[in-house]
């Protein structure tokens, strides 16, 4: 049990978690209201979801931490991982019964080098609905 326990948290789980935590700090100093974090329906999930500064628009954030550039974090975000984040969007508004807020689906992409400062890009809007 303590083997797999520290096959869970090791490597590129653990970046992951760190990029996520960092992403949600980064957005909260940008204005938006962080309303869940790893949010589950089934079998898709949201790293994060918020609430922009607009206070309107609900905005569900896939993020992607690598410490290399190639390939580069916004490329692991693919017809596949769109379709679940879409789909577990519209559970989310009907479970919330809030269908008539605007949505949006964003990256953030997050290079973190073993030595050195993680580089942050972040693409609000970065892909529709694809149905």
């Amino acid at each position: 049990m303590k083997q797999l326990w520290a096959k869970f948290f090791s490597g590129s789980s653990q970046l992951g978690r760190r990029g996520e935590r960092r992403a949600c700090r980064w957005l909260a100093k940008q204005g938006y209201q962080i309303l869940q974090r790893n949010f589950r329906l089934g079998r898709d999930e949201a790293d994060i979801i918020a609430r922009a500064p607009d206070g309107k628009t609900l905005v569900f954030v896939e993020v992607k931490t690598r410490r290399a550039s190639n390939p580069s974090p916004e490329e692991s975000i693919n017809r596949k991982k769109q379709y679940r984040l879409v789909r577990l969007a519209v559970k989310y508004r009907q479970k919330t019964r809030c269908e008539d807020q605007p949505i949006r689906f964003d990256a953030i992409a997050i290079q973190w080098p073993k030595k050195g400062n993680p580089q942050f890009h972040h693409y609000p809007g970065a892909f529709e609905a694809p149905f």
